[in-house]
């Protein structure tokens, strides 16, 4: 037999196995970029982005070092798996460290538990030994495609809302006079839209207030839109479910305390945007 016989076969990149690794970092890129980012407050929650980075370290390593490796051309799968698996060992430790002291609260504990967690199926999932340079580039082409291809879309969606709600708003309010408030801040206040950027979907969002409790609490909708029919004020909420907008109840008229608009109604708001 000649030495070509003798070879060991190549082994081929599990496909199962790529297409779940896929799925869990896409998803775990779209929970970390929802989970960081601005809402309605308008800046960078610093505390929030620290936890979430250490949180999704694993899927954010993975996809640096497969980034790396593309642009460098370099084979990198054992040192992406070695990366994520040191990350998950770290988790646990910290994890195991708060615990027995018990000096933390166990939130914190529970946190590190499922940063750890969120590693696992990386490690199960991501092939060990590649010996095919064209599976490991498949390989990192695809961990580099799943965690950026959520946040794309995320901004895409927040971008393509924009237009959405303009669309809708113009629909609803046909030729009456009409105008639009976002929440101001916590506590169920509005101010006008002054530029289309607020309309964002990452950005139109009703921010979250705790009184201290164990609850949170949302005082007010994503978007109001006001039409002016017969001297009167009519109020919409912008509802992303229905992607449209739907008439609020005196109930919640009532409750929420939206008994006055917060924005002049006018017959081309839109057009006065672009001015």
């Amino acid at each position: 037999m000649t030495a070509s016989s003798m070879s060991t076969p190549s082994r081929p990149l599990p496909v199962l196995r790529l297409i779940l690794l896929c799925g869990w970092c896409s998803l775990m890129a779209g929970i970390f970029l929802w989970s960081v980012h601005p809402i309605a407050y308008y800046s960078w929650h610093l505390p929030t982005v620290l936890m979430g980075l250490l949180c999704f370290s694993g899927p954010i390593v993975a996809f640096a070092i497969s980034a790396g490796a593309l642009i460098l051309d370099q084979s990198a799968s054992r040192l992406m798996k070695r990366a994520v698996a040191l990350h998950f060992g770290m988790s646990l430790v910290v994890s195991l460290v708060v615990w027995v002291m018990d000096q933390f609260s166990p939130a914190i504990w529970l946190f590190t538990l499922l940063a750890g967690l969120v590693d696992l199926p990386i490690l199960a999932l991501a092939p060990g030994r590649i010996d095919s340079p064209r599976a490991v580039k498949l390989l990192h082409m695809v961990v580099v495609s799943s965690v950026a291809g959520p946040i794309a879309g995320l901004f895409l969606w927040s971008a393509l809302n924009i237009t959405i709600v303009e669309w809708r708003a113009r629909a609803v309010a046909g030729s009456h006079p009409y105008c639009m408030q976002v929440p101001k801040d916590y506590l169920g206040q509005y101010k006008a839209v002054t530029q289309r950027a607020e309309l964002a979907g990452l950005r139109m969002q009703t921010p979250f207030t705790n009184g201290g409790g164990s609850t949170d609490y949302q005082f007010a909708f994503h978007a109001v839109l006001v039409v002016r029919k017969g001297g009167g004020d009519q109020f919409y909420n912008w509802s992303y479910f229905a992607q449209s907008f739907v008439p609020v109840s005196e109930r919640a008229i009532n409750g929420l305390a939206l008994l006055s608009a917060d924005c002049e109604p006018i017959v081309a708001f839109f057009d006065e945007l672009n001015r």
